[in-house]
């Protein structure tokens, strides 16, 4: 029965990390198209590449919180940083936060926009609205929407880039000549930093789910390998299918649309359900963030960022994965490293 429970908490502890990463800059296929399918064949190296990372850092997080006995992310930053350097990049990683989440909002309006053909505001508002709900039940609403969803993400992920990889349109020739080296690995690096500075937040207020060592180490390995594996597919698929996904916004859901309606409207729903998740989970992060730093309710604090997000997603989805995830990466790589070393420095450390 114990061995059971703990495989429970591993598996719950893994999607909601891999949900954290699964938004809609990777289910759509745009943040491959900003930060790999540059490189051509390279991109491939930088996913696995930012695919490690993310797994190491997210052990690291929860090996830290469970051996510090830490349960939310001031606390965190403090006994990783100390105290003034982590309040700087507490700030820095709340304003980020606050960007995943509009970004999200933004991601549903174009997805309503390319698929439905919603006007922008409509899509944003709907997933803003269900964001809202899901806040109502807290941590515990968190843990179960992303043990229900992240499982069936992967699943249509999966099945959606192996068809296109299968179909491609593209020979691996044509793929080979058009590679360009570059600094993927730097790329890939800043890719992994910028999903990781909101991860930190969500994974250090999840303590009744990581209670030891064991279910913080396989959690964060699982959780970060399947964004790898996921990864490599998507990028060799759209690597393969250049044609169809290079101006797109929503990349991976012009390859759906260019199959067929059944598959286009399967990854339609697919692709909502990946923001949703995303989006509720950042804002879980951003509502505690606040609640701990100001006098406001949590209510007064949902509502404020809910109509926030929604003005802030129309400065474009795309925009916003280019310049504004890019920038707060560089400033989370300095966060990941040291993640990553003081988790190390816990392998020597008796459990």
């Amino acid at each position: 029965m114990k061995t059971d429970r703990s495989l429970s908490k591993i598996i719950k502890t893994a999607c909601v990390f891999a949900g954290l990463i699964f938004g809609a800059g990777f289910a759509s296929g745009q943040e491959h198209l900003t930060f790999f399918l540059r490189y051509g064949q390279m991109g491939i190296w930088g996913i696995l590449l930012a695919g490690l990372v993310i797994a190491l850092c997210g052990w690291a997080v929860l090996s830290i919180c469970v051996h510090e006995k830490i349960t939310d992310y001031k606390g965190f930053m403090r006994v990783v940083f100390g105290r003034k350097l982590g309040g700087v990049l507490d700030v820095v990683t709340g304003l980020f936060i606050f960007v995943i989440f509009a970004a999200m909002l933004a991601g549903a309006g174009a997805l309503g926009q390319q698929a439905l053909n919603l006007p922008f505001s409509a899509g944003a508002f709907i997933l803003a609205t269900l964001s809202f709900g899901i806040l109502m039940f807290d941590v515990r609403g968190i843990v179960e929407i992303n043990t229900i969803i992240t499982p069936i993400l992967v699943v249509g992920a999966l099945f959606l880039g192996i068809y296109a990889i299968i179909n491609a349109t593209e020979s691996t020739t044509t793929v080979q000549t058009a590679q360009n080296t570059g600094l993927w690995g730097l790329s890939a690096v800043t890719y992994a930093s910028y999903n990781m500075l909101t991860a930190v937040a969500v994974l250090s207020a999840i303590p009744t789910i990581v209670t030891n060592r064991k279910i913080a180490r396989w959690g964060g390995l699982l959780g970060g390998g399947l964004i790898a594996i996921i990864g490599v597919i998507f990028v060799v698929a759209l690597l393969l299918n250049l044609p169809i996904v290079q101006n797109a916004e929503l990349p991976m859901l012009a390859l759906g649309q260019s199959y067929s309606p059944v598959i286009a409207y399967g990854y339609t729903v697919l692709l909502f359900l990946a923001i949703f998740t995303t989006a509720a989970t950042n804002a879980f992060a951003l509502t505690n963030w606040l609640a701990s730093r100001t006098k406001f309710t949590k209510m007064q604090i949902k509502i404020v960022i809910s109509a926030l997000g929604v003005t802030a997603a129309h400065l474009g989805f795309s925009t916003m994965v280019s310049y504004g995830y890019t920038a707060f990466g560089f400033l989370g790589i300095f966060v990941v490293v040291a993640i990553i070393l003081r988790g190390a420095k816990l392998l020597f450390v008796k459990k």
